[in-house]
């Protein structure tokens, strides 16, 4: 028996979340994973035509496993899955999946098409997800997390790590809006592409995640020290949950 994810239409975060249940979860029950091809995806501001290949690209699973459609899938059944009981498998022990030979494969595909050494400085790289309002998501819940929540968690970061850091500040909006991160020790990347702002999260030997499946799926694959923001996805064990005050 065949596997496939279904079909979403939201945005990044979302969808690659989607698919990396989805191959654990097909492959912890000895079927093989057959990559149905991302038909939309939201958050194209610039309306790019080459949005979705350069999203398929950054994953890279599209290259590296079977595809809908590929002849040698000729009279062999192909069951979607339904992506909510999937979630619900892998969420009830997130961490035998995340320690998996899949997780492990999946790591390394992501990767291989890109350099690891994203940042190229001699830093401990941070990357904060601070997660705002865009023009295409009116969700108010999470980009309301007030400033003093991200700065009071960098400054923890600090007194642990010493002066050999470096802070990524990954977000949208107004540069306005930001005055108060600013520091000889961060860098803001405000509106940035998408895939390399991904890229630089899961790089990062330390990253804060906000309210959002962006930064989840984010550190879902990072192999760094992940701050966690309570959510409606589950930590792994290994992550360090932060209340919000």
């Amino acid at each position: 028996m065949y596997n496939s994810s279904g079909t979403r239409n939201d945005g990044l975060g979302a969808q690659y979340h989607t698919l990396i249940y989805s191959i654990l979860y097909t492959e912890s029950i000895g079927n093989t994973y057959v990559y149905m091809p991302i038909k939309n995806m939201d958050h194209n501001y610039d309306n790019k035509d080459d949005y979705i290949d350069r999203v398929e690209d950054l994953m890279n699973i599209k290259n590296n496993y079977l595809n809908i459609g590929d002849k040698s899938l000729e009279n062999i059944e192909v069951v979607n899955l339904n992506y909510h009981q999937t979630e619900a498998i892998v969420e009830k022990d997130i961490d035998k999946y995340l320690n998996s030979e899949s997780m492990k494969k999946l790591k390394d595909i992501f990767w291989k098409n890109k350099d690891r050494n994203h940042f190229k400085n001699n830093k401990l790289n941070i990357a904060v997800h601070v997660r705002r309002p865009n023009s295409h998501d009116t969700r108010i819940m999470g980009t309301d997390i007030p400033n003093h929540y991200y700065l009071n968690l960098m400054n923890l970061i600090r007194n642990k790590y010493g002066n050999l850091i470096l802070f990524h500040i990954y977000s949208q909006g107004d540069i306005a809006q930001f005055e108060c991160y600013k520091n000889d020790d961060v860098v803001l990347h405000l509106d940035e592409d998408l895939c390399s702002t991904f890229i630089g999260m899961v790089a990062a030997d330390v990253m804060v995640t906000s309210f959002s499946s962006y930064s989840y799926a984010a550190a879902l694959l990072s192999d760094g020290e992940i701050y966690y923001i309570p959510f409606w996805h589950p930590p792994s064990k290994n992550w360090m949950v932060v209340v919000i005050s």
